[in-house]
């Protein structure tokens, strides 16, 4: 009888993920550079633009055998891979050879960075609703106001729902569009909606999420 072996297998999405790994990890330990030296000049810092890479990658078709007997049929290995059969016979391998590029990104495709800022106000209460006004404002991180930014507008029932202790609010009604874009003068989107005046009255919250590409906010309102 056979002795059995062991041999250990890397896949090829394992790899790829692997030299993203080390990617970040290099660029952390760069982007962790002193910015000044010990005189206080400034130091070289480094951004890695992009990694080429090429791998090549051994196909393997075979039959396997174990303790004598034949498992039946053929298959197809990657090599090195992880294997339990005790023999194996070579039917034959392909070579192919997989390139490409790692490209580093500039976080909000290099334009300055976008921060949003919510609020509601109430415009009034009546008998089947309560009135209020969403003000979504985009803003860089000086605090200039950004206008023409896109923003969407959207009711949270999932945070709403565990805010309130497990009990549904009945969704808001949109008097404006939810989506649209700020204006020049302060950056600022706003939206009108009317809420259930029931669940209005017995405090339960309404959460809002609005959003600007990957930037989010949160907007809650609830009776004073």
């Amino acid at each position: 009888m056979s002795s059995p072996t062991t041999t250990n297998s890397l896949a090829l999405h394992e790899i790829v993920l692997s030299i993203a790994d080390s990617l970040n990890e290099a660029q952390d330990t760069l982007r962790s550079m002193a910015p000044y030296d010990e005189y206080g000049r400034p130091n070289t810092l480094y951004q890695l633009p992009y990694l080429d890479f090429n791998l090549e990658v051994i196909s393997q078709f075979e039959t396997t055998q174990t303790g004598g007997s034949s498992t039946g049929g053929n298959g197809i290995r990657f090599v090195p891979f992880r294997s339990t059969e005790t023999t194996s016979r070579n039917l034959g391998t392909i070579t192919s050879n997989i390139s490409g590029r790692f490209v580093a990104v500039m976080p909000n495709e290099g334009l300055p960075q976008v921060l949003l800022i919510g609020s509601a106000a109430v415009d009034s209460i009546a008998n089947d609703f309560a009135y209020y006004t969403i003000t979504v404002k985009a803003i860089q991180p000086t605090g200039e106001p950004i206008g023409g930014q896109r923003i969407e507008l959207n009711f949270d029932a999932d945070t709403s729902f565990n805010l309130n202790g497990g009990n549904a609010v009945t969704p808001p009604i949109f008097i404006d569009p939810k989506d649209g874009y700020t204006i020049n003068e302060d950056g600022s989107f706003k939206v009108k909606v009317k809420l259930e005046i029931s669940d209005y009255n017995l405090l339960r919250t309404f959460v809002f999420k609005a959003n600007s590409g990957t930037q989010f906010t949160s907007i809650a309102i609830s009776k004073p």
